[in-house]
């Protein structure tokens, strides 16, 4: 009996979805880490597909040749061990995941569910598991099309203790989680999984990190709820759902995200002590930076210049009812862009998630809490 089994606290079954989507970076993600749950969801009659948002062509145990046809080659073949219905692959950068604008990869994500619809998503957890940057892109993005869709998400993570023993044995850097975090335990059988794992030749030989896991987990898999049905979201690692307003004197409060205070204020002939920025300018600034956030992104992404990119924004307010009534803003560089670039980073900057929030405004509820 594994260290695991001894520390199953919460058994569970897999939600009844007749139709499932697993959104994953890369080939072969589907099967080393959610080979068993899909086989799972399969076995009780759920059609299930995969989206893998890039090809996986960054070389690896020294493959060489057309890495393309390759690893879509290994694709096909795991999701036949695994009973897939379907598994598709995007173009997007292989180790470059984070530099894509998230509305591209939510848009793709949104597209696969129009093409063949589904009941839920399964991805890895927000903290990529094993903590590789495009893991976590790919599940912010699944989470980014889940809102717009409304479906359930649910993120596959191993334990602590899991974590724990991998990072000693191996110097690398998996997340787990501790058994009051973990929503369901699920008991899964591993055989397609090992099938589908051994058709990846050129990512993983039967030794090393991945086998060293699975012979950890024994025959359960731990998931966390991270979006429910009907607008319900699930705080997660990198993105909480929650954050809190303290007062602390005259017009002053601090607001607590994650482990980061900010303060407002009001200037002194408003009645405050000003000794932070207002609301209203906080707003306009979280507009701005995110500007700036999607054109670095842009131009990292094109391989030109960032250096002194900086955005100036400017407000005016109106009354009946109060409100910014106007903002402008500019994108600065120190160098020139060329003539062809300037349109599309200008559509990247005016799709950033601010802006999209006010053009297309959420619902806003306000309530009173006594106590």
């Amino acid at each position: 009996m594994t260290d695991v089994e001894t520390a199953v606290h919460r058994a569970g079954t897999l939600p009844g979805w007749s139709s499932v989507l697993a959104v994953v970076a890369h080939p072969d993600d589907e099967a080393f880490g959610l080979g068993a749950i899909l086989d799972g969801f399969g076995r009780a009659g759920a059609r299930v597909s995969v989206l893998c948002l890039t090809h996986g062509t960054a070389p690896k145990l020294g493959a060489s040749g057309d890495l393309r046809a390759l690893r879509t080659a290994e694709l096909q073949l795991a999701a036949k061990a695994l009973g897939v219905d379907s598994a598709e692959l995007l173009d997007h950068p292989d180790g470059g995941l984070g530099g894509v604008e998230m509305m591209t990869l939510a848009g793709d994500v949104l597209a696969r569910l129009e093409a063949s619809p589904a009941d839920g998503l399964v991805v890895f957890d927000p903290s990529g598991v094993s903590g590789h940057p495009d893991h976590v892109a790919a599940t912010a993005a699944a989470l980014a099309a889940a809102r717009h869709a409304d479906l359930p998400v649910l993120g596959w993570t191993v334990p602590s203790t899991v974590a724990q023993h991998l990072n000693e044995e191996f110097g690398i850097g998996f997340t787990g989680h501790e058994p009051a975090e973990i929503d369901l335990v699920i008991r899964v059988d591993r055989h397609r999984q090992r099938m589908a794992s051994l058709a990846y030749a050129s990512q993983a030989v039967p030794t090393g990190i991945l086998w060293r896991r699975l012979d950890l987990l024994g025959d359960h898999e731990h998931l966390r709820w991270l979006r429910r049905r009907h607008g319900t979201a699930v705080a997660t690692d990198d993105a909480p759902s929650v954050l809190k307003v303290h007062h602390r004197t005259g017009d002053r409060f601090e607001i607590h995200v994650r482990d980061h205070v900010l303060s407002v204020d009001q200037p002194v002939g408003a009645g405050g002590e000003d000794t932070a920025p207002t609301p209203t300018e906080l707003f306009v600034a979280s507009l701005a930076t995110c500007v700036a956030f999607y054109a670095r992104r842009y131009l990292h992404r094109h391989q030109l210049d960032t250096t002194g990119l900086a955005v100036d924004a400017s407000f005016r307010l109106a009354t009946k009812p109060a409100r910014v009534d106007r903002i402008s803003l500019t994108i600065r560089l120190a160098t020139d862009l060329p003539p062809s670039r300037r349109d599309a980073l200008l559509a990247v900057a005016r799709k950033c998630t601010v802006h999209n929030s006010i053009v297309t405004p959420p619902d806003i509820s306000v309530d009173l809490s006594d106590g």
